[in-house]
């Protein structure tokens, strides 16, 4: 009995994974962005299986992927501008707020307005990333129809774009108290 290509990736990725996160570790490293690019390496080989001749080169080919990946997620590291600390602390008072009842700060009802007016699918998308639930992207690119890739760059979209909406926000409230 043969062995689909899909299982035999899925075998030889199983067999090798030790190896694949160690050089992928070993240019990012970071744990949680390695198992991120060893996610998309896994999907891309499944995705490619077709190009893999014979299984002596499994580890070359899968290591070229990675590598790709690992340039690919430095790229996207290099242009993503780091969210504002000032926002991130906003958002943890929200939450302290909320356990206590207290009133919301101007950026966290600016960050409200602004998840308001996103589209209906990026509303969603982006509540369902932040849900303990179902947030993990695998599940989210299974329920809006697309890849993980996808969905990644989607929800990079939305943050920037509410990261925007909210200094906008901000920068009126400001000219207007002056």
């Amino acid at each position: 009995m043969t062995m689909s290509p899909e299982t035999q990736i899925a075998r030889l990725m199983m067999q090798h994974r030790t190896t694949l996160y160690g050089y992928i570790f070993a240019c990012l490293r970071d744990h949680s962005d390695s198992e991120d690019v060893l996610q998309l390496v896994t999907i891309a080989a499944m995705e490619s299986c077709h190009q893999l001749r014979d299984e002596k080169g499994f580890l070359p080919w899968a290591r070229e992927i990675a590598r790709r990946r690992v340039l690919a997620h430095r790229r996207s590291k290099a242009k993503e501008k780091p969210i504002d600390p000032e926002l991130v602390q906003a958002l943890t008072d929200a939450a302290d707020r909320v356990d206590k009842k207290l009133p919301a700060t101007p950026q966290q009802l600016a960050l409200l307005e602004c998840l308001d007016h996103l589209p209906p699918n990026s509303k969603l998308l982006i509540m369902e990333r932040y849900d303990s639930q179902s947030g993990d992207a695998e599940h989210l690119a299974a329920k809006f129809g697309n890849t993980v890739q996808s969905i990644y760059a989607r929800i990079k979209r939305i943050k920037i774009a509410l990261r925007k909406c909210v200094e906008r926000r901000i920068m009126e409230e400001s000219t207007l108290d002056l």
